[in-house]
């Protein structure tokens, strides 16, 4: 079994690489997970513990979507959290349009599904992680500290080829490994 995710590796612009440093600055009393910036990715579809049997058709079903679509970019321009306001859980960044990205997404999960892979229920927001929260001293200023930092920038994130990523989670953090890249047309 390989833990394995669908994704966009992303290199964060130097405003947004700041804008992390702030962010982590300002909850620097908050017990809270960072992700290095060289682990930053955007998520297609997280596949987790998968058997080995399975990874050949996940690459063919990769190569068979990403040849009949387009490339694109998204726009890289807020700041979100996932949970609520009393029990917020994760800080990330997102995008306000991302039909295309949503698009790839729609065209992946039936074929997952095909394969034996459980139904990924729940909104699609396509999001880079910047923190997972394990615990906030102040929730109040925690909400402030976000709601201020909303960037009034945007980046631009390519959308040229999907990797399948395999995840091995270590004490240290995770190792990224790719198993396989797929050009966009």
């Amino acid at each position: 079994m390989k833990r394995l995710f669908v994704a966009v590796p992303v290199q964060l612009s130097s405003e947004f690489q700041s804008l992390s440093q702030k962010i982590q600055t300002g909850l620097s009393r908050d017990q809270i997970v960072w992700v290095k910036p060289e682990l930053q990715h955007l998520t297609l579809r997280f596949l987790g513990e998968t058997p080995e049997s399975r990874i050949d058709s996940i690459k063919q079903i990769l190569t068979n979507i990403t040849s009949s679509s387009p490339a694109f970019d998204l726009e890289l321009d807020k700041i979100g959290v996932f949970g609520s306001k009393y029990a917020p859980t994760t800080i990330w960044y997102g995008f306000n349009e991302f039909s295309s990205f949503k698009n790839l997404f729609e065209q992946l999960e039936p074929q997952l599904r095909d394969l034996g892979f459980d139904s990924n229920y729940g909104n699609f927001v396509p999001h880079l992680t910047v923190g997972r929260i394990k615990k906030i001293e102040n929730k109040k200023r925690f909400t402030e500290l976000i709601t201020s930092l909303q960037p009034e920038f945007s980046q631009k994130i390519p959308v040229k080829q999907l990797h399948l990523i395999r995840s091995k989670l270590t004490t240290s953090g995770p190792i990224y490994t790719t198993l396989g890249t797929y050009r966009l047309k």
